[in-house]
């Protein structure tokens, strides 16, 4: 299952690097692909529940997610 989320708040490489191990050290979520241009992070996840886990791991790193 791959999920999309919207992120505010990043502005230069170090960002995307910062949102990407964040959302890599969450057990169950692989395939992470995070876009400065759009805003957004693409990842794979084991179950949907993990969805919450994704969006506290970005909030944690600083970063506001949106929808």
């Amino acid at each position: 299952m791959t999920e999309t989320i919207k992120i505010e708040g990043m502005g230069c490489g170090g960002c995307v690097a910062t949102v990407t191990k964040a959302l890599s050290a969450v057990p169950g979520i692989s395939d992470v692909d995070v876009s400065l241009e759009k805003h957004e992070a693409r990842f794979a996840l084991d179950a949907p529940a993990m969805r919450e886990q994704a969006v506290k791991a970005v909030e944690d790193s600083g970063y506001d997610v949106k929808g």
